[in-house]
């Protein structure tokens, strides 16, 4: 169902489809360790049956209505202290991708991509070190394409917000594009400072008044940067300075 992808660089050119499995994930760091793979190798599946989120929590998508796949990456360019670039291109990539389609998309720290302010995709990303070097990278992704209705009633779907059913086939490889791109820019030092400057522009609550929750207590703030370490700074209006929040130190409080 899914071919290699011509008109990319890197990612995309090897491809394996398997009709279920449990993780991509998975499948992929099965491959990586017995080293049969190359840089841009994507594992993808209609049905999932163990799809892994962030934090511990489970990501969930209805077979055959969905894109659900995995990239495997070597970025041993990349200095270990700027990991979360990876992060933040790949977040870049999806929100331009389901941008092109939803105005607004946003993203919403650190790498889930809401549309009109639900979740319309999430990321997982497993890196693996050699030294001070990466050796891997997994990047599992999840977005929600067709799919109409949804356990959350904060997710939602391309389908959904725009009213069209779309060709997995065909999304999967425009959105392939986006990622190979974002991932060309990455190879460039020259490019780190102008992602993360995207990053933070395309950010969810960035230099605007949202809610968060902070020590039991809703309490407004906006965001007023991410460290290269991948840190949410945060002025709140019940703190006197600027805070840094690592994942699950702070909240995010839906109007």
């Amino acid at each position: 169902m899914y071919n290699s992808t011509p008109d990319t660089l890197i990612i995309g050119k090897k491809v394996i489809y398997l009709p279920t499995c449990h993780s991509t994930n998975d499948i992929a760091a099965e491959i990586v360790h017995a080293g049969l793979f190359e840089e841009g190798t994507v594992v993808i599946t209609d049905n999932q049956v163990k799809g892994r989120g962030q934090r511990g929590t489970v990501w969930n998508a209805n077979a055959g209505e969905n894109l659900t796949f995995s990239v495997v990456l070597t970025p041993g360019f990349l200095p270990i202290q700027e990991q979360f670039l990876i992060s933040q291109i790949t977040a870049l990539a999806v929100r331009g991708y389901l941008g092109s389609y939803v105005p607004d998309t946003k993203v919403k720290w650190p790498n889930d991509i809401y549309m009109n302010n639900r979740k319309s995709c999430g990321v997982l990303i497993e890196n693996s070190l050699q030294g001070t070097r990466f050796s891997s990278s997994i990047v599992g992704i999840g977005v929600n394409i067709n799919q109409q209705v949804f356990q959350n009633d904060y997710a939602t779907s391309l389908a959904r917000e725009t009213g069209l059913t779309l060709s997995l086939t065909e999304e999967f490889h425009k959105l392939l594009k986006f990622l190979d791109a974002y991932y060309v820019r990455l190879r460039s030092h020259s490019q780190h400072d102008a992602i993360r400057s995207e990053y933070l522009r395309h950010l969810y609550g960035y230099q605007q008044d949202v809610k968060f929750l902070h020590k039991g207590n809703i309490t407004n703030g906006s965001v007023t940067s991410v460290t290269k370490l991948g840190k949410l700074r945060v002025r709140l209006a019940t703190e006197p300075e600027e805070l840094e929040f690592g994942l699950k130190e702070i909240e995010w409080v839906r109007d």
